[in-house]
């Protein structure tokens, strides 16, 4: 995080998102996910596992799954072996990390407060990353949610579909494994 010219790629990827659409019509494009992760990557492995959670969208999991809600963690797995979100909640039960699945955005915010997560691993498509940024206080010592910093790392979903989605599951895997960078 402390490298200048990460620092200049990080502003200015943020500073020209709201023309990128104009900005790429002229060539000039740019992954605002890889560019922000590599920027926090260090910050993002120095946080203590037990205050890092893995934040996957209600979007990964089966529609038949067992799943039930609840209003203080979000989506509760059961292990149903439908999707690989309970293979993951295992991996990260092991290595002492927090494990949920959200229901949107605001409660994702609201669950950082009460859990005291410093640093998030999470999925999201371009629409909800997008949407995150519009209304998000992004800084160059991590995400405002509510009134807390959050250290990002953020894993894009194969499409934009709110019902049958995928990720890289394997690049989750190895990143809980192995930190940030996922090697």
């Amino acid at each position: 995080m402390t490298d200048s010219c990460s620092r200049l790629k990080f502003v200015s990827a943020f500073f020209f998102f709201p023309v990128r659409s104009l900005l790429g019509r002229i060539g000039m494009r740019w992954d605002i996910s890889a560019i922000a992760n590599a920027y926090y990557r260090e910050e993002f492995n120095r946080v203590p596992a037990a205050e890092k959670a893995v934040v996957l969208p209600h979007c990964l999991i089966d529609e038949k799954c067992q799943a039930r809600f609840s209003k203080e963690e979000g989506v509760l797995c059961v292990k149903c072996e439908r999707c690989r979100c309970g293979e993951i909640r295992d991996l990260c039960e092991e290595r002492g990390w927090q494990f949920y699945i959200s229901p949107s955005t605001n409660f994702t915010k609201r669950l950082v407060q009460r859990r005291g997560i410093r640093a998030a691993l999470g999925a999201a498509c371009d629409f909800e990353i997008e949407k995150g940024i519009r209304s998000t206080r992004i800084t160059l010592r991590g995400v405002r949610l509510k009134r807390k910093k959050v250290i990002p790392q953020v894993l894009l979903t194969s499409r934009y579909d709110c019902l049958h989605n995928d990720i890289d599951w394997e690049l989750l895997r190895r990143i809980i494994l192995n930190g940030a960078g996922g090697v």
